[in-house]
């Protein structure tokens, strides 16, 4: 069977030589430079700084890796804060404020630990997702009035505390706002 090694030979010649391809442009020159509004740049063509690129580094699981046992992480135990509550606000809000966004302070003691997250919940709905953040917005919101929750969540995701309730009014428009014949 000359014929089956011949193919075998050359099928071993173009994968060493795909091969040879993709280490050179691997190792191929990257220029860094910065163009005239300020953006840096990176090419293969010369104009900047010549930068070494390193291949990643490939961490491959040891031989015996069934002898450890992967262990799920356990959140941290929860310290309920001694206060979370709504700073009070002092002026009204209009429906264009609540388009907007409308920041809301937390009181946190002590302070929110890392790993704890809070998340607005206005009439019993979620209204954001949770942040580390002791500001939240609360956005499009309609004429009227509405419940808001601060909640705490630990690590895990779970509500761990929860605000007093707030409540918001948003002003409806003035009539000279909502008529379109009245001069502006």
């Amino acid at each position: 069977m000359p014929g089956r090694s011949c193919y075998l030979l050359l099928w071993t010649l173009v994968v060493c030589s795909l091969l040879a391809d993709v280490a050179s442009q691997a190792r191929a020159a990257v220029y860094r430079h910065t163009d005239a509004q300020g953006n840096v740049v990176w090419s293969d063509r010369p104009g900047g700084t010549r930068a070494e690129i390193r291949a990643p580094r490939v961490l491959s699981p040891s031989s015996d890796s069934s002898t450890h046992q992967i262990t799920p992480a356990t959140p941290a135990r929860f310290a309920p804060y001694q206060r979370v509550a709504f700073k009070p606000r002092s002026a009204p809000v209009t429906v264009e404020q609540a388009r907007r966004g409308i920041p809301l302070r937390l009181d946190i003691v002590p302070r929110l630990r890392a790993g704890d997250r809070v998340q607005l919940t206005i009439d019993g709905r979620r209204h954001q997702s949770p942040l580390f953040s002791h500001v939240l917005m609360a956005m499009g919101l309609k004429a009227g009035r509405h419940a808001l929750v601060a909640e705490v969540l630990d690590s895990a995701g779970a509500v761990r505390q929860r605000s007093g309730v707030m409540t918001l009014e948003i002003l409806a428009a003035s009539t000279s706002e909502s008529d379109p014949a009245s001069p502006r």
